[in-house]
């Protein structure tokens, strides 16, 4: 596969980098969120909007990444692989930063008070997922490891499959109040979305991998 890599790979390598700079800041804002809701019952409203107003921030420069990348295909740049390929893996890199962003912004919205450990659980699982899309992405160039990368992903992506389920049933059992339960489904909607569009990322370098094997 490394000869094949070698040959496919273009003159032009910004799309790497870019690509590269995308999953790190896609990581970043998981990890920003992950200590957000670590750290969720010890501060106070206006800390918790400050922190809210950092993630978005990193969203913004996402979507100033996302930008460039679908810049220089429109201009007919040579992309890695093909370009459709290049715009997916652009475009669910920013979906995880988006949702990384909604999530804490839904927190500071809807007054949600107490973090339960559901939540606390989908926000371990979201930052490994992360953590392991920027490893991915990171060997993009030769296509090294991609099949280790996507197998970890996809179990734990199945994991917050199970957590999703997991959190659904104890808020309708345990839960009386219905808006706690309309607060709470909101924010495990979208983690579990978080996890899928890392695991759709994984399908996209693995079908990438599949082609040029």
């Amino acid at each position: 596969m490394g000869k094949i890599a070698n040959w496919l790979a273009p003159k032009d390598r910004d799309f790497f980098k870019l690509l590269n700079e995308q999953a790190e800041n896609a990581l970043s804002a998981a990890k920003e969120l992950k200590s957000f809701i670590d750290n969720y019952d010890k501060i106070g409203r206006n800390e918790r909007e400050s922190v809210a107003r950092s993630i978005k921030a990193i969203e913004s420069r996402g979507d100033e990444i996302e930008d460039s990348i679908m810049r220089k295909i429109d201009k007919n740049f040579k992309t890695p692989y093909d370009k459709e390929s290049v715009k997916q893996i652009s475009s669910l890199l920013d979906d995880i930063t988006d949702l990384a962003n909604r999530c804490a912004s839904r927190f500071f919205i809807l007054g949600i008070e107490r973090i339960n450990e559901h939540v606390s659980e989908f926000a371990e699982i979201s930052a490994k997922l992360a953590e392991e899309v920027k490893e991915m992405i990171s060997d993009l160039s030769k296509l090294k490891k991609a099949k280790e990368h996507c197998s970890r992903i996809y179990g734990l992506e199945s994991e917050a499959d199970r957590l999703f389920n997991e959190s659904l049933s104890d808020l309708f059992h345990f839960y009386k109040n219905p808006v706690d339960i309309m607060k709470y489904r909101e924010i495990y909607e979208i983690m579990e979305s978080l996890a899928d569009r890392c695991k759709d990322t994984a399908n996209a370098v693995e079908s990438i991998a599949l082609r040029h094997s």
